[in-house]
């Protein structure tokens, strides 16, 4: 993966929760992208879970969307995990 990441090109984007836990404990993404839905479910599929460190992340960008949904975008900040 971080061969892959120093190449020239576009960027990944990573949906799998596994895959972004392991790329979050080697500290391989940049930015992560939360999508917040109006609606509650009771239950779901915790993003983070396994993460044993604090990492500080910063807000880079906001997208509000028609139906209420809303798109906040966040970049670690450097030197920040715990």
């Amino acid at each position: 993966m971080r061969e892959l990441r120093q190449q020239p090109g576009k960027d990944i984007f990573v949906c799998s929760p596994s895959l972004i836990v392991a790329l979050t404990q080697l500290h391989l993404i940049d930015e992560y992208q939360l999508c917040v839905h109006p609606v509650i479910v009771g239950s779901g599929l915790p993003l983070f879970k396994h993460i044993s460190e604090k990492i500080i992340l910063s807000r880079v960008n906001t997208k509000l969307f028609g139906g209420g949904a809303v798109l906040h975008y966040y970049r670690p900040v450097s030197g920040s995990a715990l």
